[in-house]
Parts: C-alpha cells; sequence; structure tokens
C-alpha cells in the first residue's frame, strides 16, 4: 500500500515539474482595445515550483503577483492603475495557454497566449 501511494506521489510531482518546465518562456497574444489591436508579452519563470514574471505592454512592464501554480493550471495577479486584474490560465498544450482575464475596466474576456520561440 505505502509502495503505490509514494508511486502516485512521486508521480504527481514529475507532471507538475514538468508542466512548470512549459510554462517558462515567453508567450504573446493581442487584445481589443479602444485604439485597436494591443500586443501583450507575458515573460514566465519557474523556479523551485514558484512562478515569477511580468506582463509587457505598450504601457510598460508589470510584475505579476499572488501566483498559484498547479500542474497545468496557474494564476496571477496583475497591479494596473489601482486595479488588480486576475488571470486564470490554463496550459492548453506545449504551446498555448488559455487564460480567463477578470477585473479589467472593459470587462471580463478570454485570452489565448501562444509560446514564442
Amino acid at each position: 500500500m505505502m509502495k503505490k501511494l509514494f508511486s502516485v506521489i512521486m508521480f504527481a510531482l514529475i507532471a507538475s515539474v514538468a508542466h512548470a518546465h512549459v510554462i517558462d518562456g515567453t508567450w504573446q497574444t493581442k487584445i481589443a482595445g479602444p485604439d485597436g489591436d494591443m500586443e501583450l508579452t507575458f515573460v514566465f519563470k519557474v523556479t523551485d515550483g514558484k512562478l515569477t514574471g511580468v506582463v509587457r505592454s505598450p504601457n510598460g512592464d508589470m510584475e505579476i503577483s499572488n501566483t498559484k501554480l498547479d500542474g497545468k493550471q496557474f494564476s496571477f495577479d496583475v497591479s494596473f492603475n489601482g486595479m488588480t486584474i486576475k488571470h486564470d490560465c490554463t496550459l492548453q498544450d506545449d504551446n498555448t495557454v488559455n487564460m480567463k482575464v477578470t477585473g479589467t475596466p472593459m470587462g471580463d474576456s478570454s485570452l489565448v497566449l501562444k509560446k514564442q520561440a
């Protein structure tokens, strides 16, 4: 019984580390803005199971905070002009992240991020 439990725990840890490695990197998307499409770049780094990073926009870089990482699921917040914008993400595959964004002045949205080489 203990051997089986140990195997399950080890598999979960290895799977979590594998997903973290894929999340590392630069991801891009475009969002519709009042002045046309705007490109956003997300730079993620996972070190010792902790997610850090920055969101690059035409308005400058914004650090991510309040991060959570759980296998293919991860989330973080970005503070912008006194607002907290929440990002809930799912790693779809090695090159795609589906993201739900809440707390923006333009309302909630869903984005698809593509990994850059």
